[in-house]
């Protein structure tokens, strides 16, 4: 008999892809990032 799994993470479903979902989280993941690099490198371009 197994032991009871904990719920697994978004971040694990996202690698398992049991959320049935995985490509469309996989391009919102990506997008947040791009979003989070356009603003650090425009932040980076002002202050420098």
């Amino acid at each position: 008999m197994r032991d009871i799994d904990p719920p697994p993470t978004p971040w694990q479903r996202f690698f398992w892809g049991e959320s049935g979902a995985t490509f469309y989280e996989a391009v919102l993941v990506a997008s947040l990032i791009a979003v989070v690099c356009v603003i650090v490198l425009l932040a980076l371009g002002k202050n420098f």
